[in-house]
């Protein structure tokens, strides 16, 4: 997956992200499914806020 460096800081990131929104519309049990399908896919980063209503406790 390609990496992107965050401005000069040094900080390098995955180019894309996983966002958490559609999972604050399901169960905790396919939200964990989903989100565990997406890290052992390669995904490491993950975007979550505190408006996605659950999202943060279901990926927690």
């Amino acid at each position: 997956m390609k990496t992107i460096t965050l401005g000069t800081t040094g900080i390098t990131t995955p180019q894309n992200a996983f966002g958490a929104l559609p999972v604050q519309r399901v169960n905790m049990e396919t939200a964990v499914e989903i989100l565990q399908r997406a890290y052992d896919g390669g995904m490491t980063f993950f975007d979550t806020a505190r408006a996605y209503s659950d999202s943060e406790e279901k990926m927690g």
